[in-house]
């Protein structure tokens, strides 16, 4: 292959992984992809004929324009993010190049923009097979660069390289060998590189917004009867890890992730009402204070990778205490809900939360006291009929505390009542008269309004959450797995003394636990995912202090270990040292002499130098020395087939046997025999 045309096709292979990076990261639809690789397919279709039957200028500037003013309607007006715009404009600047190639440095930018691909693929990808793909890209990449400068000198040079006039652009020729070392070597320097220097965290991209699909609790409000068959999504979307020191985090109790509260309700949908907002500071530890602990149950650190769902909201487990957050701010209303000013970045975080107590600590005997100015927001009642006071009272008879009678309620709706994904209206009533009296099943958010809003039927202060159930354990990676499917919605209800409990009346959990199983290949497939995120993605100054402080016990743990056994060996008697000593000293003596000295004076002496470079000169015409074959078989094949070799060939073969089976050293002549004939097989065709 010649070296011009091997560098267009590394070219236009660079560029195709690129396009692969951007496909990866949802950044290219599948039909914008098939676009652009028919667009390429004809660019080098073009590129091939360009020559011979050259393009005609009106022609290309006719699809030049076109596509500009496509560019400037598709940034301006049709592209649904800025991110996306830019790429479709990296792509027709590439392709611009590629179409009206005039030199090498043409081919050049294309290769170079090309990166720029791999760029904002890797800013939103989360995928671990973008690895493979930047792998490649480094090998092409590798590659086109000493193409380029090989053929930049060709053509400087009045003729070309000797690699470059013998075709040997290709697999098996030394410049393939070359630009695999070059391209390994790159990529072990950029492994020491990432974990010396520390990621201060992935930036926040304000340009791309991925919006959450809308699914059972879980949207910016809380609506009843708004969903005919709700939809379920296996998609993972955050990853709740705990410390290695926390000895079986999948056994922690009411384990919930809190995000979004609402507090306002009119019969069927549940929204929140005004929120006082407040900016938090972050404090000199870099961790921003959200309350201070109660004492009133366990405080837990998770470290949490949040995807982008397209909420403002931060997930954590109630109670947060702290969180810890590399860039950007967080934000904390008068319900509890912590926020971000940028809905749209792939977050990683650490909380500290104080696990809620069953029962909660604190709490004081007697029913309901008359609400505050800052409570009755959680009494709001919309018209409702008198069967739902009425049931709620009936069910809390005879309780001697608002606690108890809170447990009554929650306890009838997940007894009393089934859960289900599929919600068809079965009369005229209204979405919650109805799940209470007629259908008596639902999803999570009936369950939760009921319960809400017969708590406030009663004189308790009570608000609907929206967050996540705890998801599902990883063995393998010691986190858990939660899914969009794991959206929920729960109820939070106050009490004198304990303050804001959590309550959840749905039976979802046994209901899902008893239908699915776990499936090892995907857990296996998570956990490596994660990794990359963890160890690759985000790696940081913490991760690498970490790496150093485990290196500094693992040393010091050696060293107290060898300390110990000389200290143990200073009790041992000399007399049985020494002798062991010298007993494995004999041993080694015995086995480097029966060893490889025997085995290679069997063998018999090995090829001459000279022979084995003969050998290599004539394998790259194309002649290899077959595995029974003779040095006298081999010439003679050598000689039938190209005759131009016979006279140099049988002149090596006579110094070679008189060697290799007389015993023999070579003299001076012999010696520039050799190399003469070796000159020869080496310049002859």
């Amino acid at each position: 292959m010649r070296a011009l045309l091997a560098l267009r096709l590394i070219t236009y292979l660079l560029v195709c992984a690129g396009v692969g990076a951007l496909a990866l990261a949802g950044l290219l639809a599948p039909l914008g992809t098939a676009i652009v690789a028919l667009a390429l397919l004809g660019n080098w279709c073009i590129d091939q004929v360009r020559e011979r039957l050259p393009v005609r200028p009106t022609l290309g500037w006719a699809l030049i324009v076109t596509a500009a003013i496509a560019i400037v309607l598709d940034l301006f007006y049709l592209a649904q993010t800025i991110l996306d715009g830019m790429v479709h404009l990296l792509l027709f600047l590439i392709l611009l190049r590629l179409f009206r190639r005039r030199s090498l440095k043409d081919l050049r930018d294309a290769g170079f923009l090309s990166f720029f691909m791999l760029v904002a693929a890797s800013a939103v990808t989360f995928n671990v097979s973008f690895l493979f793909v930047f792998i490649a890209f480094l090998i092409l990449g590798t590659w086109m660069l000493i193409l380029h400068h090989l053929v930049s000198e060709a053509s400087l040079s009045a003729g070309a390289s000797p690699e470059v006039a013998a075709g040997g652009i290709g697999p098996r020729s030394p410049l393939f060998r070359v630009s695999l070392v070059a391209a390994a070597g790159t990529f072990a320097l950029a492994g020491m590189m990432f974990f010396i220097i520390p990621r201060v965290g992935q930036a926040t991209l304000p340009f791309r917004a991925e919006l959450g699909r809308r699914i059972s609790g879980f949207t910016d409000h809380v609506e009843l009867g708004a969903y005919g068959e709700i939809e379920t999504d296996t998609t993972v979307v955050m990853r709740v890890r705990f410390p290695d020191d926390l000895k079986d985090p999948e056994r922690l109790p009411n384990l919930r992730w809190r995000g979004l509260v609402f507090d306002s309700f009119d019969g069927r949908v549940w929204t929140a009402g005004e929120r006082q907002r407040l900016l938090l500071r972050r404090e000199a530890t870099g961790e921003f204070a959200i309350a201070a602990p109660r004492g009133t149950g366990p405080i837990v650190r998770q470290e949490i990778f949040l995807d982008p769902i397209g909420t403002d909201a931060v997930f954590v487990a109630p109670r947060a205490l702290r969180v810890e957050l590399r860039g950007g701010a967080l934000g904390l209303d008068d319900m509890g809900s912590v926020t971000v000013p940028t809905p749209s970045a792939r977050l990683q975080y650490t909380v500290d939360s104080e696990l809620e107590m069953s029962p909660p600590r604190g709490l004081r005997e007697g029913g309901p006291r008359a609400a505050t100015a800052a409570q009755a927001r959680y009494l709001q009642l919309p018209p409702l009929a008198e069967r739902i006071p009425a049931l709620a009272r009936e069910v809390t008879a005879g309780s001697r505390s608002s606690y108890e009678a809170a447990l009554k309620l929650n306890h009838y709706l997940s007894t009393q009542f089934k859960y289900t994904l599929v919600i068809k209206q079965q009369s005229e009533l209204e979405p919650l008269e109805e799940f209470l009296f007629v259908r008596r099943s639902g999803n999570c958010e009936y369950f939760a309004a009921s319960l809400a809003v017969m708590l406030r039927s009663l004189g308790i202060p009570a608000r609907v959450v929206a967050g996540f159930q705890r998801g599902e354990w990883n063995p393998y990676g010691r986190y858990f797995m939660v899914r969009l499917k794991d959206a929920h919605s729960w109820v939070e209800a106050y009490f004198d003394g304990a303050g804001w409990v959590s309550l959840d009346p749905s039976p979802r959990a046994e209901l899902e636990s008893a239908q699915f199983g776990p499936n090892l290949f995907a857990l296996h497939l998570d956990a490596l995912r994660m990794r990359w995120y963890r160890y690759v993605v985000n790696w940081s100054l913490r991760d690498q202090i970490g790496v150093a402080a485990s290196a500094q016990r693992e040393v010091m743990h050696w060293s107290a270990w060898l300390k110990e056994s000389r200290e143990s060996l200073r009790s041992v008697p000399r007399a049985v040292v020494v002798v062991s000593a010298v007993a494995v000293l004999a041993l080694l003596v015995v086995l480097w002499r029966g060893g490889p000295s025997a085995a290679g004076h069997a063998r018999g002496p090995g090829s001459p130098r000279f022979y084995l470079q003969a050998l290599r000169a004539l394998r790259r015409r194309g002649f290899r020395r077959g595995a029974g074959e003779t040095a006298r078989e081999f010439r003679q094949r050598v000689a039938e087939e190209a005759p131009a070799f016979a006279e140099p060939l049988q002149r090596l073969t006579a110094v070679y046997e008189g060697c290799r089976f007389g015993g023999r050293a070579l003299g001076p002549d012999e010696g520039a025999l050799v190399e003469a004939a070796l000159a020869e097989l080496r310049r002859r065709r």
